[in-house]
């Protein structure tokens, strides 16, 4: 028996090289499919990349991952078809195109270079690099099937999506409502987690306590702290905590109301004597006059007192100022008590009309005319400065708006126990997979999208239509050149 010689160096690339191509030439992948044809189907979700850039080495690590799974069930004796899959859609894409453009602003974007113009430069744009994609697939030895690669742009996808879709609205499982999510105004966009945590900036922002006059009492007020003076026009309530003490504080022929655990901090060297102490619930109920009336407000269950379980005495005066339209427990706390949604800022960011002192502002530029205001009207207690870190969109810069949306929602949360139980069942220790218990304990309601430009948004229905087919409609009208 002879042997090949070996040489004396081991050369890696050219040995890859001579195996890629024994597989090219013997048509390897296929016929392992060939072979496992009628056995139980293992089916391997991927998520396709974004083909609009060219790959990375990180590319290289994620899809040696992806071809580790379907292999070894392969050889456990799974049919593992696997298809290549091409993400055309959301941020990375339009990105890509605003920077080619020099533009960034959506408004200016559809009046300079037009939807329709934009789209097809997004749709050019996702295809620029697919060649260099598959180089990179066939190189690595990554088994999956890039002759059918489905494209998200495609109809035939995007028509199988609203029919789950479909499906998802004939169980009652999808409707439309608010959630507070962080959105940057610049680009009309909602971030991930993951987006967010890439632009967090530490800034000095307003640390300010104002005066809330209580109805029906002479010069009796509630002070409140906030860092957002930006959000004051919007607030509906205040909320307390039922079991902390609050100290009714005599000062310059003034009563003002504040947790006791907080009165020395608040106060400091202000002059002042405790006329009386009690609990946060008998607050509750309390009714104060509308800080800002510029947004007229039509609902008789506003601007009164609330207990609430997130308030602390951690920091602050101990009560909250809450706008349900610009914060999670604001809106938490406005819906458990059939409060509206006030915006005093349109998706832009910018400040309505309505707000006459500050329209058209920017709403992060409005915090120092707002505070002017406040104490023009002697309604300010204390306005100071503080360090913090906060998120800032990571295309833009522009400092992220946390917004309550109105928007589609599919109920995710009411299989809670039951993805608990499937992810603990499966769970091998790992704690991969103990992270998926936790994920799935924690589930709550799924947006259907991000707001942006892509087909996936459900909107508000056109008059006449269900939401089924306001759907459907949009699909159609979305890719009816494609």
């Amino acid at each position: 028996m002879s042997f090949k010689e070996i040489s004396g160096r081991y050369d890696g690339p050219a040995l890859e090289t001579e195996v890629l191509e024994f597989w090219r030439e013997h048509d390897i992948f296929q016929k392992t499919l060939g072979q496992t044809e009628g056995k139980p189907q293992f089916s391997f979700n991927e998520g396709p990349p974004t083909a609009n850039g060219k790959p990375g080495i990180h590319h290289v690590l994620a899809r040696s991952f992806k071809d580790i799974f379907p292999r070894y069930k392969t050889m456990q004796g799974y049919h593992v078809p696997r298809k290549a899959g091409w993400d055309t859609h959301g941020l990375p894409v339009e990105h890509e195109v605003e920077k080619e453009l020099g533009i960034f602003d959506k408004k200016e974007i559809e009046e300079k270079v037009g939807i329709a113009e934009f789209t097809k430069r997004c749709r050019d744009s996702v295809m620029r690099y697919i060649g260099d994609w598959e180089k990179m697939t066939e190189r690595m030895g990554f088994w999956v099937n890039l002759d059918e690669a489905y494209y998200t742009l495609n109809n035939s996808y995007i028509e199988s999506v609203w029919n789950l879709l479909q499906k998802i609205w004939d169980k009652d499982l999808i409707y439309r409502g608010y959630k507070v999510v962080p959105y940057d105004p610049r680009i009309g966009a909602t971030l991930s987690s993951h987006e967010l945590a890439l632009g967090y900036k530490d800034v000095e922002d307003p640390s300010i306590t104002v005066r809330f006059k209580m109805q029906g009492e002479n010069d009796t007020y509630f002070l409140v702290w906030t860092t957002t003076p930006w959000t004051l026009p919007s607030n509906l309530a205040l909320a307390v905590g039922a079991d902390i003490d609050y100290s009714f504080c005599e000062s310059e022929g003034q009563t003002l109301i504040v947790a006791e655990a907080l009165r020395e901090a608040v106060f400091r060297d202000i002059e002042h004597s405790v006329s009386k102490t009690v609990k946060g619930a008998s607050l509750v109920g309390a009714r104060y006059e509308q800080l800002f009336t510029y947004i007229e407000v039509d609902a008789p269950n506003a601007f009164q007192v609330y207990e609430a379980d997130f308030v602390s005495t951690e920091s602050g005066t101990g009560i909250v100022h809450t706008a349900p339209a610009y914060g999670v427990d604001d809106l938490a706390l406005g819906q458990a008590n059939d409060l509206p949604v006030v915006h005093s800022v349109g998706l832009d960011g910018h400040f309505i009309e309505d707000v006459e002192p500050v329209k058209g502002l920017f709403f992060k530029d409005a915090d120092k005319p707002l505070i002017r205001l406040l104490k023009e009207r002697g309604m300010m207690f204390r306005s100071e400065r503080y360090l913090h870190s906060y998120p800032f969109g990571w295309r833009t810069g522009d400092p992220i708006l946390y917004y309550a949306k109105n928007a589609w929602y599919i109920r995710t949360s009411k299989f809670r126990d039951r993805m608990t139980e499937l992810n603990l069942r499966r769970s091998t220790g790992c704690p991969s997979t103990s992270r998926m218990a936790a994920s799935a304990s924690g589930s709550k309601t799924m947006s259907t999208g991000r707001c942006r430009a892509n087909v996936f948004g459900a909107r508000r229905c056109p008059s006449g239509q269900t939401a089924k087919a306001s759907f459907t409609a949009s699909a159609r009208s979305a890719n009816s050149k494609n």
